[in-house]
């Protein structure tokens, strides 16, 4: 029997031992794993408060602490994540299993990045929503009336957990209010409509809470922190003619523009690529796929500066020493422009947002000339993972109308990809979609497609009751 068991699990100690010999290696700090570690003013509750905890136990040693527990953490999501697939759809062949598992652990497995070991909040983040996702798919895909309350419990918890480590994981709630709406027009309960949607609320209120008590302990003040604009002012900024900026009203934003302007000219950092004669639509939507791609290797070093060389009391009149204050007047002002720039050019920033929403869906944009057509937008260099995206989710909505076929498992694949679609609609309002923001979602993607290919490897039915 032990033997059997063994046999059984073989795929799970495989991976077990991955993870051990992770274990032995030093932590990897990045930019950000210092901001984490002081708790500066912009960062979410949970990621600092763990370090915190990690602190406690050991001053010399936290950072070894803690990529052991984000290790523990990503085994034991992926684990069980990958199993309930493997034990819903039957994918009882053991290599299969591995690759499986393997399409989901890719993160931590040190090909593109070792997740487990990096000191940043992504590390919690990623085994959370494998998590989330399972809970999702129990509740709403495999309802059962005598464990529904506790999985809608669980996926406000650990929605709640999401967000208090990063607030870019408020992308799950359309999802949960669509998975309500859905529920609803099969079901017509609106008593349970009203009060999941109240739940989901008053869970909004207590990450609202949550966030104004941690602003506090940090500042002394019970206030929430919004910082965004620098982000928000980048892509508009990038793409401002110098006659645009001239166009900006406020006195403020004037000396804001004047200030980067000359930054930009002194560490030459360019803008707009497009030179003043090409300054219109047709040459726009023409050179979109270049313009992007330089602002893409420009953006970290703009969105630095309207994040940290502004914030002094001279731009806006104030004497205040209140370097919070600085910050949120900074932060109002870089929106300001950021909206005048968008009302001057909103054809152009509507494209440039939809160039960065198709990137991050899986384009990869080609710069070269000579390169045009199949290979330059459906080859695997080009959308291809964008298009089979867009086919997966046209056959599953199809096959949602044949009740006497797959249907659930349809429903899933769209989970997956609405998932990942939802994600980068909200990244890309505020930066272009890095890795590092889109790999959650995306990750998934490729699960998806791996879960399909196995099914269909297996010819089995992928419909379980």
């Amino acid at each position: 029997m032990m033997k059997i068991n063994l046999l059984k699990d073989i795929s799970k100690y495989i991976y077990l031992f991955i993870f051990i010999f992770y274990c032995f290696q030093e932590e990897i700090l990045v930019q950000d794993t210092l901001s984490y570690v002081e708790n500066i003013y912009k960062r979410p509750f949970l990621y600092p408060f763990l370090i915190n905890i990690f602190e406690i136990i050991s001053k010399d040693n936290f950072l070894k602490f803690l990529s052991l527990f984000q290790l523990a953490l990503g085994y034991v999501s992926i684990i069980f994540f990958s199993f309930f697939f493997i034990k819903k759809f039957k994918i009882n062949n053991i290599l299969n299993q591995i690759i499986l598992i393997f399409s989901i652990a890719f993160p931590y497995l040190g090909i593109s990045m070792k997740l487990g070991l990096t000191v940043f909040s992504e590390s919690i983040g990623y085994p959370l929503l494998l998590i989330f996702s399972v809970y999702f798919i129990k509740y709403y895909f495999y309802p059962k009336s005598n464990k529904n309350i506790k999985y809608f419990f669980l996926i406000i918890v650990i929605f709640l957990f999401m967000v208090l480590n990063k607030k870019t994981f408020l992308f799950v709630l359309p999802l949960i209010f669509l998975g309500e709406f859905i529920s609803f027009t099969y079901k017509r309960n609106i008593k349970k409509l009203l009060i999941n949607i109240s739940i989901l609320l008053i869970s909004m209120i207590i990450v609202s809470l949550a966030e104004k008590t941690n602003t506090y302990f940090k500042t002394g003040l019970f206030k929430s922190i919004s910082v965004s604009g620098s982000s928000i002012l980048t892509g508009p900024f990038y793409l401002a003619s110098d006659e645009d900026l001239k166009k900006i009203k406020g006195n403020e934003n004037q000396k804001i523009i004047s200030f980067a302007i000359d930054h930009f000219e002194k560490y030459q950092l360019d803008r707009n690529i497009l030179g003043e004669t090409q300054n219109d639509l047709l040459s726009f939507s023409k050179n979109n796929r270049k313009i992007f791609s330089h602002y893409f290797n420009q953006f970290v070093r703009m969105q630095d500066f309207f994040e940290n060389k502004i914030n002094y009391p001279q731009f806006f009149d104030i004497e205040s020493k209140d370097q919070l204050l600085v910050r949120e007047l900074s932060s109002k002002h870089c929106t300001d422009i950021a909206i005048q720039l968008i009302k001057m050019k909103p054809k152009e920033n509507l494209i440039f947002y939809m160039s960065n929403v198709l990137y991050g869906m899986g384009g990869y944009f080609i710069s070269r000339d000579d390169l045009r057509g199949f290979y330059a937008n459906v080859g695997f260099s080009g959308y291809f993972i964008l298009v089979l995206q867009i086919i997966l989710s046209l056959i599953c909505l199809i096959t949602l109308f044949d009740k006497d076929k797959n249907r659930k498992f349809s429903l899933i694949i769209l989970f997956f990809i609405t998932l990942n679609f939802s994600n980068i609609l909200g990244t890309a309002l505020y930066q272009p979609v890095y890795d590092r923001f889109s790999f959650p979602t995306f990750q998934m993607i490729y699960f998806s497609i791996t879960l399909i290919f196995l099914c269909f490897l297996s010819k089995k039915k992928v419909y379980p009751n």
